[in-house]
């Protein structure tokens, strides 16, 4: 849990909340960072996937029971089909739920979001084309968003502390995806050492000249291609 008053205060910073806009919170573990939020936001919709912090969050009549403007759901964020109108969205996941995140994000339409990652996932999100960090998650980024690394956050400011470094993150939506297309692109990385002409022949793109490129050597441009045409043919195996 972050228990940073300063860092709390940072990420409300960044987010640049008017007092028109609703935030979206991923996470909201015992309500710190949602109870700042409440002060800036026209509307805060806060989801927590677990049963006992969420029964805990509503029995606490000081932190965030005082606020109109919150609406606490317990559900899974990225699992909901339902759509979202939202302006900022801010997360404090736990590490695992980073990669879910940023996959759900590339399917919605929003102004801006401040994540807080594990600082190695950071690395992963801006990686280019042939490096060793270079995932499907690289690809959908670069295709999807503009990250920006904000700051550092020391494991001090956690309780416990944890055995990574983390990174604050700012994101700013270009293009959106859908989320058949993030499957291809995950199943396209399957193959990532393949030959890329080779691949794309199988999902029916014949005339593709990648040359001697390998999957995790093309641009992001060229692997959401792919995965578009995968999801016009309803390709699901390559």
């Amino acid at each position: 849990m972050l228990v940073d008053r300063q860092i709390l205060a940072k990420i409300v910073s960044a987010a640049c909340i008017g007092q028109d806009q609703i935030v979206l919170e991923a996470g909201t573990g015992q309500g710190i960072l949602t109870a700042e939020l409440c002060k800036y936001a026209k509307q805060v919709i806060s989801y927590e996937i677990d049963i006992k912090l969420y029964r805990k969050l509503q029995e606490q009549q000081q932190l965030l029971r005082q606020f109109k403007n919150l609406q606490l759901v317990n559900a899974d964020l990225f699992k909901t089909k339902d759509p979202h109108f939202f302006d900022v969205f801010v997360s404090n996941l736990p590490y695992s739920r980073s990669r879910d995140a940023v996959e759900w994000l590339s399917t919605q339409k929003f102004d801006r979001a401040i994540l807080m990652v594990q600082e190695e996932f950071a690395d992963k999100l801006v990686a280019r084309p042939g490096s060793k960090n270079y995932r499907a998650i690289s690809a959908l980024a670069a295709h999807c968003f503009a990250i920006e690394k904000l700051f550092k956050v020391g494991r001090r400011s956690f309780e416990p502390q944890p055995k990574v470094e983390s990174s604050i993150i700012k994101v700013i939506p270009i293009n959106t995806i859908t989320r058949g297309v993030v499957r291809n692109i995950n199943l396209l990385f399957s193959r990532r050492n393949k030959k890329a002409s080779s691949v794309a022949a199988k999902t029916g793109i014949i005339d593709a000249n990648y040359g001697s490129k390998k999957i995790d050597e093309l641009e992001s441009r060229d692997l959401v291609c792919i995965a578009e045409l995968m999801s016009s043919k309803n390709v699901h195996s390559i």
